[in-house]
């Protein structure tokens, strides 16, 4: 069975990257693929995804009260931060939030499909 995928990020050309990455991969659906974070759970609800990967910064949203609502809701899933920066502290605060890790957008090519794989299996990357 594939592992259900929902993207958030406002950048077109990085969602469209990663879904080109993920579909030649039979271990991966992309069920989701938004750029914006706003009304998050409802769109999880509707696409039903396993892992979430979302862009540490979504215009319009507060990052860490989304994936607060997201655990709430939708306590099964598991959120995957995209981020250009290793910002520890804020990073942290998502980890706290519910988050179940990050991954640097510089290494996405390299490292995504075992980092899903991963955090999929075992609820950490």
């Amino acid at each position: 069975m594939s592992t259900r995928i929902a993207i958030f990020d406002d950048n077109k050309n990085i969602r469209n990257s990663i879904i080109l990455l993920l579909k030649t991969d039979p271990a991966f659906e992309v069920v989701g693929s938004y750029g914006n974070a706003q009304n998050c759970v409802e769109k999880v609800l509707l696409s039903k995804p396993d892992v979430i990967l979302m862009d540490i910064e979504m215009p319009g949203i507060n990052e860490i009260d989304t994936v607060k609502q997201l655990k709430k809701e939708v306590p099964h899933i598991k959120v995957l931060i995209q981020t250009v920066f290793e910002d520890e502290e804020r990073i942290l605060e998502l980890i706290r939030a519910g988050a179940a890790g990050y991954i640097l957008k510089s290494g996405l090519n390299q490292s995504l499909r075992n980092t899903i794989l991963e955090l999929n299996a075992t609820g950490h990357p």
